[in-house]
């Protein structure tokens, strides 16, 4: 009798046993820089060596084994021989700081760190700092690892199989860190049976099937570090067996070109992405009408896009995600029927498991139009916050995940999204929390308020404003407070503009009112509101 898959190595079980010779993963192989074609039966061996080697290291089941690298095939290879281990993969975000690298790794409890040769100083400057028992490097070819870290590339030459690992549906998979409310990042813990729910999730929601006579090849940039790339990308591949082809950075003319050589029916980019593809001079000269679905996630979809990608892939499916990484990136979305009907919607719950509502501040529905918190629940939700039960109690109340992000409903029951409730600015596709920002700020000496707010940029969508005030008989430029971030924060977090005022506006309460703020400074004709 069929059995429905439990944990991730049964998805790629079932993958080898279907699809054994279908072409599983195409990318680039970071130690030689050339691109790689496996299929599903040499995925499954070539993590089987690479599990064996993590084993004979001493990696056991449960144990945190933390992953920085940039989008390759070593990606794929590491997760999957991670999870025939038993043990929890915890990706790190490769554009942090040595500091910001540090607290994941000692917070994560992290035994084992797995790290791509370009991240070899920031990972120098932080190894004796926490208690990691093994590195572990991805060598360049030509190029030896220094004497801390052992090779990758011998680890995937390990002989035998990995040791027989009885885990279920309840065991943790993955601890994937993603900054919080308090400016610390929290790690959301995601179990076997979120990850596979997610997979089976975001698959259905974008009209994804186990096709055994058709296969497709799904194209993407999106990083693995991300929960994007992680959770959305990763588990939807593992579920229904098509072809990924992962580009190794997002680069119009490289994009292009994958798209003509792999003939990818499928696309998956942040909207900003989207706009440099169409905007770019020399677009019409690749060919790229393979695709008949292309998806967008990150932020939304603006009309204008939608309506150009339709006039340039006439019949293509363009679908629009919302999600967040506690609901194991699942939300709600919005497929090709209704795109343009329900302009500036995130759509409806991902069919058939996700659930979603919005209240207010006492839980209670609230009505059409009505702006209220969106909340989420179903399979695919996180266990919680690791190793903070204050944290878990306060998102995760009466069986549902709070999304701190506001919204509202129509009389059809599609969902729109109005604003953050946590402030969080969206830039390019990647999570900034103010606060974050702020926190770095105070640590200059010259600082003595600040505020960090979203302003509008036309192809990231948003970028990050800071107004400060300056301690009285201090002075500092904007230029120097940008630099000054440098060291505190990946590049992405740092402010583009800091505007100098004599005072921040206050609410009732006595704190910053970052609504008047926006008013204020972001009002059309304001020169920050404009990019």
């Amino acid at each position: 009798m069929y059995r429905i898959p439990q944990t991730i190595p049964d998805l790629l079980k079932r993958n080898v046993a279907d699809f054994g010779d279908r072409k599983g993963l195409v990318s680039v192989l970071s130690r030689t820089g050339e691109w790689v074609r496996h299929t599903w039966k040499e995925m499954d061996k070539i993590s089987d060596r690479l599990a064996a080697g993590l084993a004979d290291l001493g990696v056991r089941q449960g144990q945190k084994v933390a992953f920085m690298q940039s989008n390759s095939a070593e990606c794929y290879y590491a997760y999957l021989a991670t999870q025939k281990l038993g043990a929890v993969f915890v990706p790190i975000n490769i554009r942090l700081v040595p500091r910001e690298i540090e607290y994941i790794a000692g917070h994560s409890d992290a035994e084992f760190l797995i790290f791509g040769s370009n991240f070899q100083p920031q990972v120098k400057e932080i190894k004796d700092k926490v208690n990691l028992k093994r590195l572990i490097g991805i060598e360049k070819e030509g190029e030896k690892m220094p004497d801390w870290a052992a090779s990758f590339k011998k680890l995937l030459e390990t002989q035998g199989t990995p040791p027989a690992v009885s885990m279920g549906p309840d065991d943790l998979a993955d601890l994937t860190y993603t900054t919080g409310t308090t400016g610390r990042p929290k790690g959301v813990m995601l179990t076997q049976a979120n990850k596979i729910a997610c997979g089976r999730l975001i698959g259905n929601a974008g009209g994804a099937i186990r096709n055994f006579y058709k296969n497709e090849r799904s194209q993407t940039s999106f990083p693995f570090f991300t929960s994007t790339g992680t959770s959305s990308t990763l588990m939807n591949w593992l579920y229904y067996g098509f072809t990924l082809i992962l580009e190794p950075s997002f680069d119009v003319l490289a994009a292009l070109q994958t798209i003509e050589r792999e003939k990818s029916t499928f696309y998956s980019a942040a909207p900003s992405m989207f706009i440099f593809l169409l905007d770019h001079p020399r677009f019409k000269e690749f060919d790229t009408s393979s695709l008949h679905h292309v998806s967008s996630g990150g932020s939304a979809l603006p009309e204008e896009v939608i309506k150009r990608m339709q006039e340039t892939w006439p019949g293509v499916k363009i679908f629009n995600f919302y999600g967040l990484t506690e609901g194991g990136t699942g939300g709600t979305s919005i497929g090709p029927t209704d795109i343009l009907a329900k302009l500036g919607s995130i759509g409806r719950p991902w069919p058939p498991d996700q659930e979603a509502r919005i209240v207010d501040e006492q839980d209670r529905d609230v009505q059409v139009g009505e702006v209220g918190e969106i909340v989420l629940r179903g399979p695919n939700v996180m266990k919680g916050y690791y190793k903070d039960p204050e944290a878990t109690r306060e998102t995760l109340r009466n069986g549902w995940l709070h999304t701190g992000d506001m919204g509202r409903y129509d009389e059809d029951g599609f969902f729109y999204y109005t604003d953050r409730k946590k402030d969080m600015i969206v830039r390019g596709g990647f999570n900034v929390y103010p606060v974050e920002v702020e926190s770095a700020l105070y640590e200059h000496p010259a600082v003595k308020q600040c505020a960090v707010v979203a302003k509008p940029h036309p192809k990231l969508g948003e970028d990050v404003l800071a107004l400060v005030v300056l301690v009285e008989g201090k002075k500092a430029t904007a230029e120097q407070l940008i630099a000054f971030c440098s060291d505190k924060l990946a590049a992405y977090k740092r402010p583009r503009e800091v505007i100098f005022v004599d005072s921040l506006p206050l609410n009732p309460m006595g704190k910053v009112d970052k609504k008047a703020i926006r008013a204020t400074h972001l009002s059309p004709g304001n020169p920050a509101g404009k990019s």
